[in-house]
């Protein structure tokens, strides 16, 4: 299957009808901030999580014909695979439901990429429409822009060209007739922003150099548009009234929470949860914290410091007072997580504002939500939960890390919320076992990569290899090694 002649005679071979599905493509844009051996681990990791791990075959090629348009053809088998060859189609990979959980994961896969790359970029799998934004898709053309302008183009090509056109026009008009569109679509994925941000939006949203300039100093005069000052690059950063109106209804919101004082759980029932679980003494503080009366709880720890075990106690302390507690995350992959870790069923947060709004599911007053990974949440998607929770007279917890990774979408309210409504924490790692590699992996969390890599090189724990795939088999190979002289060990 790794010979792609071999792979697709193969795949022809077997069919025998004239009108059968030989394959399924998947096409999608590869980030441009990432460099080429980036954007190729991209694609490899996202093939293996989303279609290699439910037995597809899949084989993909990039493009990058056009600097300003990499992206990737991914072409994945119909059928169940064996030792003995392909088997019966699996017709259920042809539903939607697998397409829509295929945009999710390429969001998650690339924002994790993007994350590691050091860039402040996030993409969003949502439809326009989805996230709110009042303007036009664009439609992908295919061919360099110098092409588009000086070359003969296939008709259907030059047909797409035409149809942009228009599609871009038809957005000027309506970011001229309300220039708060744009600042919206701007402040989606940035609460913040310099001029030449706005003139990079309009560019491709307006039509000819007339439509653009008007456009342009329509936004940058509108009244929705407030200046931030200089930063440290004496470049003027902006923002929209929205976001800060946003903001500050998000705080007042977290506010109440904080000071109503319910959903308490009784000091007995603490002890007889706690007297079931093995807790440090700190996870044991930041459990009582979270159990008592309060109807906003914040949970900061590190990456090892068993915020799950901790989770898994405070939901049989909340059950046994007869609350509900029900688990959610930005991610289908975070969600999931929580259930396993911690035994709290967890939906994505989209999920539940969906069933919201469809009067599905709504929270009560005997609700507990839990939302992990907060830090990814943006600032409208919080406020809109914290609404909502406010109004149902709900608890919700939030927890994450807020020097992690930053949210999709705009703003910093994690950050924001547990400043104002205060917290508890988890600093000791448990994870390891070894005091020098506990406090590597709180420098690692705090950014301190350079005296962490130093801890583990005076160790000699440090390998040194050329790339990222040679780093990955000799771990692997390592691995296969000690689990064969000694299967017991953990």
């Amino acid at each position: 299957m790794h010979d792609r002649l071999a792979l697709w005679n193969a795949v022809e071979a077997i069919e025998k009808r004239k009108d059968a599905q030989l394959a399924r493509e998947v096409e999608v844009g590869l980030p441009v901030e990432l460099d080429h051996e980036q954007q190729l681990q991209l694609m490899s990791d996202f093939v293996k999580r989303e279609f290699v791990s439910r037995g597809m075959v899949a084989d993909f090629s990039i493009h990058r014909d056009d600097a300003n348009n990499p992206h990737a053809h991914i072409l994945l088998s119909t059928r169940t695979i064996s030792k003995d060859g392909f088997g019966l189609k699996e017709r259920t990979w042809n539903e939607r439901e697998h397409l829509m959980r295929w945009r999710e994961g390429w969001e998650e896969v690339s924002n994790e990429h993007l994350a590691r790359a050091g860039l402040a970029v996030r993409i969003d799998h949502r439809s326009l429409k989805a996230q709110g934004l009042d303007l036009e898709p664009g439609r992908k053309i295919g061919v360099s822009r110098e092409r588009q302008i000086g070359g003969e183009l296939p008709e259907r090509i030059a047909d797409r060209v035409i149809e942009q056109r228009q599609i871009a026009r038809q957005n000027g008009h309506r970011i001229l007739e309300d220039p708060a569109v744009a600042l919206k679509a701007l402040t989606h994925s940035q609460a913040m922003f310099s001029r030449q941000d706005i003139a990079r939006f309009l560019h491709t949203r307006t039509e000819g150099a007339e439509q653009f300039q008007a456009a342009l100093l329509k936004v940058s005069t509108s009244p929705e548009l407030v200046s931030l000052g200089l930063d440290d690059r004496r470049q003027e950063r902006f923002t929209s009234r929205e976001i800060l109106e946003t903001e500050s209804a998000l705080l007042e919101r977290s506010k109440r929470l904080t000071q109503r004082f319910g959903h308490g759980v009784e000091k007995s029932r603490q002890t007889s949860v706690l007297s079931q679980h093995q807790l440090s003494d700190e996870q044991r503080g930041a459990f009582a914290h979270l159990v008592a009366a309060g109807d906003l709880k914040i949970l900061v720890g590190v990456a090892g410091s068993g915020k799950s075990r901790l989770l898994g106690a405070a939901r049989e302390a909340w059950e046994a007072e007869g609350f509900t507690v029900k688990g959610a995350a930005l991610s289908g992959i975070a969600a999931e997580n929580l259930s396993v870790a911690s035994g709290i069923q967890s939906r994505t947060l989209a999920s539940f504002e969906y069933s919201w709004k469809a009067d599905r599911d709504p929270l009560t007053s005997r609700d507990v939500l839990v939302i992990d990974e907060t830090g990814m949440v943006g600032t409208r998607q919080l406020a809109r939960v914290l609404e909502v929770a406010n109004a149902a007279r709900a608890k919700v917890v939030l927890v994450g890390d807020p020097d992690q990774l930053q949210a999709i979408e705009a703003g910093a309210p994690f950050r924001a919320v547990l400043g104002q409504s205060g917290m508890t924490q988890l600093n000791e790692v448990r994870r390891q076992r070894h005091a020098w590699q506990r406090e590597a992996t709180q420098q690692l969390a705090a950014a301190e990569t350079t005296q962490a890599l130093i801890a583990y090189e005076k160790k000699g724990a440090l390998v040194q290899v050329a790339t990222r795939e040679s780093a990955r088999n000799a771990m692997l190979v390592r691995w296969a090694k000690e689990g064969q002289s000694d299967p017991a060990a953990k």
